[in-house]
């Protein structure tokens, strides 16, 4: 019996050859066309939430304006207003670990200028260039005032 046993198993063992190269080939080839329609859609969910942390720093910095224009009655010249104290308003006190804010999601620091009445807020975006489309687009303040994008 017990040699019955043996050569029962030893057939099982035989038999069991693995993986052609065919069929590791196509598990590869199914794991690649995965993938490749996977992966650009990660990277754009990644781009995207990069627009969203530059808007929502401009939405702070926004805020920090419309605060100095409430306290001095004018709008500041330069964005350094946040982390630094402004000898030209008595009621502002910079704050320097707010310096965060003050760079957008690609580690540029935002674009600022005032005209007249008003001020133009901007990231040039991913490529840091002037203009773009699609994640490379310049970002604008929704709260700049008084200027033309």
């Amino acid at each position: 019996m017990l040699k019955l046993f043996k050569s029962q198993r030893s057939s099982t063992i035989s038999n069991n050859k693995g993986f052609s190269l065919g069929e590791i080939m196509i598990v590869l080839v199914i794991i690649g066309g995965i993938m490749a329609i996977v992966l650009p859609k990660i990277q754009d969910g990644q781009r995207r939430g990069e627009v969203n942390q530059t808007k929502m720093k401009m939405t702070e910095v926004t805020t920090k304006i419309n605060e100095y224009y409430a306290e001095c009655g004018k709008y500041p010249t330069a964005l350094s207003f946040i982390t630094d104290d402004d000898s030209s308003c008595k009621n502002w006190t910079g704050n320097p670990r707010q310096s965060n804010i003050l760079k957008d999601a690609w580690g540029s620091e935002f674009q600022y200028s005032t005209s007249g009445n008003g001020y133009n807020l901007f990231s040039l975006g991913r490529d840091k260039k002037a203009g773009g489309s699609s994640f490379d687009k310049d970002i604008y303040s929704d709260e700049s005032v008084g200027s033309e994008e």
